[in-house]
């Protein structure tokens, strides 16, 4: 059995991949299982930029392979948008990364940009770092999560081995987020505000946030920087109260609002939240003065 399971995992680290990408344009055709591996493969998109990305048998790397990143039904005019966004932005932030897929895009994007990219649980974290590194990027990868205080914190997920192998990307210092089979670990959690006055002198440009309903409270440790650097903000919303109270955060900062509608573009809204469905959680938050970064998807 020992000997098999060497077997299996070699297969699964070195030959996976090259035979899983001969067979791959007869997936469609014959509904072949979209089989994981543990590899690199190569992404290029439809304007042409390439990069790597490691499938550490994880759900979406698995689906960007077998369908193909310009094809995969998975936030495309979020990606889409991003992508743009990076190209024209000095100093970007990816908080709640995950393996790191939106980090890497803007690198890949804007080679001279600045990049921050933020995840506390360590088995994912440790694919973010492995994205960075088989790219030859200068990302910068941070084991902390962010919020409006400071210390260590329980961080929870869920399923018994969320901590060791999955990604179930359920990740959240909110201990009333997904609390069915729930596990923590503690992580240190620091202020926006704080890490940027010690690491990052500059104004950031591009923010992204997905860190399971508490991107207010990562907002609110922004703090003051966050009036005086005014960037264009990409968050998930999950409900209409944590909406309202980022709106009321940055209703009297010139910052207009729009939902991401995955198949059209932004959307103008006057409130927060009350757009979202399971498919479209994105919202875009941007200032009056940076609006024309933005015409072409409204």
């Amino acid at each position: 059995m020992e000997e098999l399971n060497k077997i299996k995992s070699y297969f699964h680290h070195h030959l996976a991949r090259p035979v899983y990408q001969m067979i791959r344009p007869f997936q469609p055709i014959f509904n072949l299982k979209k089989r994981t591996f543990f590899d690199k493969f190569k992404v290029k998109t439809k304007d042409g930029v390439e990069f790597w990305l490691y499938n550490n048998a994880f759900y979406w790397e698995t689906e960007i392979f077998w369908q193909g990143f310009n094809k995969i039904n998975w936030e495309m005019k979020t990606r889409e948008i991003w992508s743009e966004l990076a190209r024209q932005s000095d100093v970007i932030l990816d908080i709640g990364a995950n393996t790191g897929i939106f980090s890497v895009i803007a690198q890949a994007y804007n080679p001279n940009s600045e990049i921050y990219a933020f995840e506390p649980q360590p088995n994912i974290f440790n694919v973010l770092k492995k994205n960075n590194e088989i790219n030859s990027f200068d990302i910068q990868c941070l084991q902390i999560a962010l919020s409006d205080t400071t210390g260590e914190f329980p961080f929870y997920n869920t399923g018994d081995t969320t901590f060791e192998g999955i990604n179930t990307t359920h990740g959240s210092l909110n201990k009333n987020w997904r609390p069915k089979n729930q596990l923590s670990i503690s992580v240190p959690v620091d202020r926006l505000d704080d890490f940027l006055e010690r690491s990052c002198s500059k104004k950031v440009d591009l923010i992204k946030i997905d860190v399971e309903t508490l991107e207010f409270e990562v907002l609110l440790g922004y703090a003051k920087l966050l009036y005086i650097h005014l960037p264009i903000i990409i968050l998930e919303i999950q409900n209409e109260n944590i909406g309202l109270n980022i709106f009321n955060l940055l209703k009297d900062e010139c910052y207009q609002f729009f939902w991401i509608n995955e198949n059209k573009g932004l959307v103008p809204v006057e409130t927060l939240g009350a757009m979202t469905n399971q498919e479209n959680l994105n919202y875009l938050l941007c200032p009056s003065n940076k609006l024309n970064q933005i015409q072409k998807w409204l």
